[in-house]
Protein backbone atom coordinates (compact mmCIF):
# COMPACT_ATOMS: atom_id res chain seq x y z
CA UNK A 1 0.00 0.00 0.00
CA UNK A 2 1.11 3.55 -0.68
CA UNK A 3 1.97 5.94 2.10
CA UNK A 4 -1.21 7.73 3.23
CA UNK A 5 0.30 9.97 5.90
CA UNK A 6 0.08 12.99 3.60
CA UNK A 7 -3.01 14.48 2.01
CA UNK A 8 -3.52 12.87 -1.41
CA UNK A 9 -2.57 15.15 -4.28
CA UNK A 10 -4.24 13.42 -7.23
CA UNK A 11 -7.80 12.06 -7.17
CA UNK A 12 -9.69 9.78 -9.53
CA UNK A 13 -13.38 10.71 -9.62
CA UNK A 14 -15.67 8.16 -11.26
CA UNK A 15 -19.06 9.33 -12.47
CA UNK A 16 -17.61 12.82 -12.77
CA UNK A 17 -20.18 13.97 -15.36
CA UNK A 18 -23.14 13.26 -13.10
CA UNK A 19 -25.08 15.61 -10.83
CA UNK A 20 -22.96 14.93 -7.75
CA UNK A 21 -19.68 14.94 -9.64
CA UNK A 22 -20.51 18.22 -11.35
CA UNK A 23 -21.41 19.80 -8.01
CA UNK A 24 -18.24 18.57 -6.29
CA UNK A 25 -15.64 19.37 -8.93
CA UNK A 26 -15.34 23.14 -8.25
CA UNK A 27 -14.92 22.42 -4.55
CA UNK A 28 -12.44 19.56 -4.86
CA UNK A 29 -10.19 21.18 -7.45
CA UNK A 30 -9.53 23.95 -4.92
CA UNK A 31 -8.49 21.41 -2.27
CA UNK A 32 -6.44 18.90 -4.28
CA UNK A 33 -3.70 19.26 -6.87
CA UNK A 34 -5.28 17.34 -9.73
CA UNK A 35 -8.59 15.66 -10.54
CA UNK A 36 -8.64 12.79 -13.02
CA UNK A 37 -12.26 12.70 -14.16
CA UNK A 38 -13.79 9.52 -15.50
CA UNK A 39 -17.23 8.86 -16.92
CA UNK A 40 -18.77 7.19 -19.95
CA UNK A 41 -19.90 10.70 -20.97
CA UNK A 42 -17.20 13.19 -21.91
CA UNK A 43 -16.38 16.01 -19.50
CA UNK A 44 -15.44 19.00 -21.65
CA UNK A 45 -15.36 22.01 -19.29
CA UNK A 46 -12.02 21.07 -17.80
CA UNK A 47 -10.17 23.35 -15.42
CA UNK A 48 -6.40 23.73 -15.49
CA UNK A 49 -5.91 21.01 -12.86
CA UNK A 50 -8.41 18.54 -14.34
CA UNK A 51 -8.10 15.86 -17.00
CA UNK A 52 -10.63 13.45 -18.47
CA UNK A 53 -10.40 9.77 -19.33
CA UNK A 54 -13.29 7.70 -20.65
CA UNK A 55 -13.72 4.41 -18.82
CA UNK A 56 -16.53 1.95 -18.22
CA UNK A 57 -16.98 0.70 -14.67
CA UNK A 58 -17.27 -2.76 -16.19
CA UNK A 59 -13.65 -2.53 -17.42
CA UNK A 60 -11.34 -3.68 -14.60
CA UNK A 61 -8.14 -3.21 -16.59
CA UNK A 62 -9.13 0.27 -17.67
CA UNK A 63 -9.91 1.21 -14.07
CA UNK A 64 -6.57 -0.13 -12.89
CA UNK A 65 -4.79 1.99 -15.50
CA UNK A 66 -6.52 5.08 -14.12
CA UNK A 67 -5.96 4.20 -10.47
CA UNK A 68 -2.22 3.85 -11.15
CA UNK A 69 -2.14 7.59 -11.82
CA UNK A 70 -3.67 8.79 -8.55
CA UNK A 71 -3.34 8.74 -4.76
CA UNK A 72 -7.02 8.24 -3.86
CA UNK A 73 -10.40 7.46 -5.41
CA UNK A 74 -13.79 9.17 -5.11
CA UNK A 75 -16.27 6.64 -6.46
CA UNK A 76 -19.48 8.36 -7.61
CA UNK A 77 -20.26 6.33 -10.73
CA UNK A 78 -23.60 4.50 -10.71
CA UNK A 79 -26.93 4.13 -12.44
CA UNK A 80 -29.31 6.17 -10.27
CA UNK A 81 -33.10 5.94 -10.25
CA UNK A 82 -36.09 4.50 -8.45
CA UNK A 83 -37.45 2.34 -11.26
CA UNK A 84 -34.30 0.59 -12.48
CA UNK A 85 -34.35 -3.20 -12.50
CA UNK A 86 -31.81 -5.54 -10.95
CA UNK A 87 -30.48 -6.39 -14.41
CA UNK A 88 -29.98 -2.71 -15.24
CA UNK A 89 -28.12 -1.91 -12.03
CA UNK A 90 -26.03 -5.07 -11.73
CA UNK A 91 -23.14 -4.13 -14.00
CA UNK A 92 -22.66 -0.40 -13.28
CA UNK A 93 -23.50 -0.43 -9.58
CA UNK A 94 -22.50 -3.85 -8.24
CA UNK A 95 -19.83 -5.12 -10.60
CA UNK A 96 -18.60 -1.56 -11.15
CA UNK A 97 -18.16 -0.86 -7.44
CA UNK A 98 -16.33 -4.14 -6.96
CA UNK A 99 -14.07 -3.30 -9.90
CA UNK A 100 -13.21 0.10 -8.42
CA UNK A 101 -12.36 -1.37 -5.02
CA UNK A 102 -10.37 -4.17 -6.61
CA UNK A 103 -8.42 -1.71 -8.76
CA UNK A 104 -7.58 0.30 -5.63
CA UNK A 105 -6.42 -2.86 -3.87
CA UNK A 106 -4.31 -4.05 -6.81
CA UNK A 107 -2.66 -0.68 -7.38
CA UNK A 108 -1.95 0.04 -3.72
CA UNK A 109 -4.30 3.01 -3.38
CA UNK A 110 -5.62 2.82 0.15
CA UNK A 111 -8.03 5.76 0.37
CA UNK A 112 -11.49 5.53 -1.20
CA UNK A 113 -14.63 7.61 -0.74
CA UNK A 114 -17.69 5.56 -1.66
CA UNK A 115 -20.88 7.33 -2.70
CA UNK A 116 -23.69 5.51 -0.93
CA UNK A 117 -27.25 6.83 -0.56
CA UNK A 118 -29.72 7.58 2.20
CA UNK A 119 -32.03 5.26 0.26
CA UNK A 120 -30.25 2.31 1.91
CA UNK A 121 -32.49 3.09 4.91
CA UNK A 122 -35.31 4.34 2.69
CA UNK A 123 -38.08 2.12 4.06
CA UNK A 124 -37.37 3.26 7.62
CA UNK A 125 -40.42 5.13 8.97
CA UNK A 126 -39.98 8.78 9.78
CA UNK A 127 -39.82 9.47 13.49
CA UNK A 128 -36.65 9.09 15.51
CA UNK A 129 -33.56 10.18 13.54
CA UNK A 130 -31.47 7.36 12.12
CA UNK A 131 -27.77 7.03 12.79
CA UNK A 132 -25.11 5.01 10.95
CA UNK A 133 -26.04 1.86 12.90
CA UNK A 134 -29.68 1.80 11.78
CA UNK A 135 -30.71 -1.45 10.07
CA UNK A 136 -30.53 -1.36 6.29
CA UNK A 137 -33.98 -1.06 4.68
CA UNK A 138 -33.27 -0.29 1.01
CA UNK A 139 -36.20 1.04 -1.02
CA UNK A 140 -35.55 -0.34 -4.50
CA UNK A 141 -32.99 -2.11 -6.64
CA UNK A 142 -30.80 1.01 -6.82
CA UNK A 143 -30.79 1.23 -3.03
CA UNK A 144 -29.95 -2.48 -2.75
CA UNK A 145 -26.86 -1.89 -4.88
CA UNK A 146 -25.80 0.92 -2.56
CA UNK A 147 -26.21 -1.40 0.41
CA UNK A 148 -23.96 -3.83 -1.44
CA UNK A 149 -21.42 -1.04 -1.92
CA UNK A 150 -21.28 -0.42 1.82
CA UNK A 151 -20.84 -4.13 2.50
CA UNK A 152 -18.11 -4.41 -0.13
CA UNK A 153 -16.35 -1.37 1.32
CA UNK A 154 -16.40 -2.94 4.78
CA UNK A 155 -14.96 -6.17 3.37
CA UNK A 156 -12.17 -4.40 1.49
CA UNK A 157 -11.33 -2.39 4.60
CA UNK A 158 -11.11 -5.44 6.87
CA UNK A 159 -9.61 -7.95 4.45
CA UNK A 160 -7.24 -5.75 2.45
CA UNK A 161 -6.60 -2.71 4.65
CA UNK A 162 -8.30 -0.08 2.50
CA UNK A 163 -9.51 3.05 4.30
CA UNK A 164 -13.00 3.94 3.10
CA UNK A 165 -15.69 6.47 3.92
CA UNK A 166 -19.18 5.62 2.67
CA UNK A 167 -21.34 8.75 2.44
CA UNK A 168 -25.11 8.23 2.38
CA UNK A 169 -25.74 11.22 0.15
CA UNK A 170 -29.01 13.13 0.41
CA UNK A 171 -30.47 15.55 -2.12
CA UNK A 172 -27.94 17.44 -4.23
CA UNK A 173 -29.46 20.40 -6.06
CA UNK A 174 -30.65 23.98 -5.77
CA UNK A 175 -34.41 23.41 -5.62
CA UNK A 176 -35.39 22.81 -1.99
CA UNK A 177 -39.04 22.88 -2.94
CA UNK A 178 -40.45 20.12 -0.73
CA UNK A 179 -40.60 19.29 2.94
CA UNK A 180 -38.59 16.11 2.36
CA UNK A 181 -35.80 17.91 0.52
CA UNK A 182 -35.62 20.30 3.44
CA UNK A 183 -34.41 17.36 5.55
CA UNK A 184 -32.15 15.66 3.02
CA UNK A 185 -30.39 18.55 1.24
CA UNK A 186 -26.61 18.81 1.17
CA UNK A 187 -24.61 21.69 -0.24
CA UNK A 188 -21.61 21.10 -2.51
CA UNK A 189 -19.40 22.75 0.11
CA UNK A 190 -20.57 20.46 2.91
CA UNK A 191 -20.39 17.35 0.75
CA UNK A 192 -16.87 18.27 -0.36
CA UNK A 193 -15.88 18.60 3.28
CA UNK A 194 -17.12 15.05 3.92
CA UNK A 195 -15.12 13.82 0.92
CA UNK A 196 -12.05 15.59 2.28
CA UNK A 197 -12.57 13.92 5.67
CA UNK A 198 -12.78 10.57 3.95
CA UNK A 199 -9.49 11.18 2.16
CA UNK A 200 -7.52 12.59 5.10
CA UNK A 201 -8.98 11.41 8.43
CA UNK A 202 -6.32 9.40 10.30
CA UNK A 203 -6.95 5.83 11.38
CA UNK A 204 -9.94 5.25 9.12
CA UNK A 205 -11.20 1.71 8.53
CA UNK A 206 -14.68 1.77 7.05
CA UNK A 207 -17.02 4.46 8.33
CA UNK A 208 -20.56 5.40 7.32
CA UNK A 209 -21.89 8.97 7.52
CA UNK A 210 -24.87 10.86 6.12
CA UNK A 211 -24.25 13.45 3.43
CA UNK A 212 -26.60 16.18 4.64
CA UNK A 213 -26.24 19.82 5.63
CA UNK A 214 -27.89 21.38 8.68
CA UNK A 215 -31.64 20.74 8.62
CA UNK A 216 -34.52 21.75 10.90
CA UNK A 217 -36.25 19.46 13.34
CA UNK A 218 -37.59 16.85 13.04
CA UNK A 219 -34.41 15.65 11.38
CA UNK A 220 -34.19 12.41 9.41
CA UNK A 221 -30.63 11.60 10.47
CA UNK A 222 -28.43 11.70 13.53
CA UNK A 223 -25.06 12.37 11.92
CA UNK A 224 -22.92 12.04 15.03
CA UNK A 225 -20.47 9.73 13.29
CA UNK A 226 -19.64 12.50 10.83
CA UNK A 227 -19.33 15.00 13.67
CA UNK A 228 -16.96 12.59 15.45
CA UNK A 229 -14.74 12.65 12.36
CA UNK A 230 -14.67 16.45 12.34
CA UNK A 231 -17.60 17.39 10.12
CA UNK A 232 -19.28 20.71 10.88
CA UNK A 233 -21.86 21.65 8.22
CA UNK A 234 -21.53 25.21 7.01
CA UNK A 235 -24.83 25.45 5.15
CA UNK A 236 -28.51 25.15 6.11
CA UNK A 237 -31.31 23.78 4.00
CA UNK A 238 -33.70 26.50 5.20
CA UNK A 239 -31.60 29.05 3.34
CA UNK A 240 -32.24 27.21 0.05
CA UNK A 241 -36.03 26.95 0.28
CA UNK A 242 -37.68 28.09 -2.96
CA UNK A 243 -41.27 27.94 -1.68
CA UNK A 244 -42.04 29.74 1.61
CA UNK A 245 -44.79 27.21 2.37
CA UNK A 246 -42.34 24.30 2.53
CA UNK A 247 -41.21 24.65 6.18
CA UNK A 248 -44.82 24.56 7.39
CA UNK A 249 -45.85 21.56 5.29
CA UNK A 250 -47.34 18.67 7.27
CA UNK A 251 -46.52 15.37 5.55
CA UNK A 252 -49.04 12.54 5.58
CA UNK A 253 -47.08 9.97 7.58
CA UNK A 254 -49.65 7.28 6.84
CA UNK A 255 -48.47 6.97 3.22
CA UNK A 256 -45.35 5.33 1.89
CA UNK A 257 -44.27 8.39 -0.09
CA UNK A 258 -44.38 10.73 2.90
CA UNK A 259 -44.13 8.31 5.81
CA UNK A 260 -40.70 6.83 5.15
CA UNK A 261 -37.24 8.32 4.70
CA UNK A 262 -37.00 7.24 1.05
CA UNK A 263 -39.97 9.32 -0.12
CA UNK A 264 -41.00 8.95 -3.74
CA UNK A 265 -38.26 6.42 -4.47
CA UNK A 266 -39.90 4.09 -1.94
CA UNK A 267 -43.34 4.51 -3.49
CA UNK A 268 -42.26 3.45 -6.98
CA UNK A 269 -43.46 -0.11 -7.57
CA UNK A 270 -44.48 -0.60 -3.93
CA UNK A 271 -46.61 -3.71 -3.43
CA UNK A 272 -46.09 -4.38 0.27
CA UNK A 273 -48.14 -3.91 3.41
CA UNK A 274 -48.22 -0.20 4.21
CA UNK A 275 -49.08 -0.74 7.88
CA UNK A 276 -46.17 -3.12 8.43
CA UNK A 277 -43.65 -0.84 6.75
CA UNK A 278 -44.86 2.20 8.68
CA UNK A 279 -44.91 0.44 12.06
CA UNK A 280 -42.86 2.76 14.24
CA UNK A 281 -42.02 0.56 17.21
CA UNK A 282 -39.22 -1.16 15.27
CA UNK A 283 -35.49 -0.81 15.95
CA UNK A 284 -33.59 1.71 13.90
CA UNK A 285 -34.36 5.07 15.48
CA UNK A 286 -32.38 6.49 18.36
CA UNK A 287 -33.00 9.35 20.78
CA UNK A 288 -31.98 12.66 19.23
CA UNK A 289 -28.65 14.08 20.36
CA UNK A 290 -27.71 17.47 19.11
CA UNK A 291 -24.33 17.93 17.52
CA UNK A 292 -21.84 19.84 19.66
Amino acid sequence: MRNTDATPARLLITGAAGIVGSALRPQLRERFDHLLLSDREAVEDLAANESYAACELSDPEGLSALVKQVDAVVHLGALVGAAHTFEETLEPNVVGTRNVLEAARREGVRRVVNASSHHVVGFSPRGQPLDHRAPLRPNGEYAVTKAYGEAAASYYADNFGLEILSIRIGYVGNEVNSERRLRTWVSPRDLARLVEIGLTSPGLRHEVVYGVSESPEPAFFDNRNAFRLGYQPQDQSVDQVTDPAVPDTNPNLNTIEEGVVGGGFAAVGFEGDVAKVLKRDQPGGIPRRRRP
